[in-house]
């Protein structure tokens, strides 16, 4: 089994994890019908600043790199440790692995990392929301023991 270890995020990895996130996300809630492109960005950029109001050192959140055994960065992950409106448990906002390293079986490592690091902070459930269309990570998750809680659908209607 592939193996990571996990550090906490430096500030300049989270600036630059920061300024990626804002663009992506905003770019699949396009994608996904949630918004439009003209508010995408500024309401990316709102929402990641009220879950992380200070940054790296926001309390009760993990941000952190993942490096291989030989200490090259091979991904991230953002997790919450209390999901807001929820009834308790932590969340993955965001898990990646960087593009040169997919494929290896990194996301299932920073994956079972990031629970193992979920619990030792006294949480013992995961959730995370993944779009429709990333058949890939949903396999993943799947596999990994991820179970559907809640399913959104839509459909683009025509005049018959």
């Amino acid at each position: 089994m592939t193996k990571v270890t996990l550090r906490k995020m430096t500030e300049s990895e989270f600036e630059s994890f920061q300024a990626k996130l804002v663009i992506e996300y905003a770019a699949a809630n396009v994608s996904a019908g949630r918004w439009s492109a003209e508010e995408a960005e500024e309401k990316s950029a709102a929402q990641t600043k009220e879950l992380l109001p200070q940054g790296v050192d926001s309390p009760r959140v993990l941000l952190m790199a993942a490096e291989n055994s030989g200490g090259e960065k091979v991904g991230h992950v953002w997790v919450g440790l209390d999901r807001q409106g929820s009834a308790g448990g932590a969340w993955i906002y965001d898990i990646e692995v960087m593009e040169d390293h997919r494929g290896k079986g990194y996301g299932r490592a920073i994956l079972h990392a990031a629970e193992q690091e979920t619990l030792k902070n006294g949480v013992n459930s995961i959730g995370l929301n993944v779009f429709g269309t990333n058949t890939v990570a949903r396999s993943l998750y799947e596999s990994a023991g991820y179970e559907i809680t809640t399913q959104q659908m839509q459909k683009e209607i025509t005049p018959s």
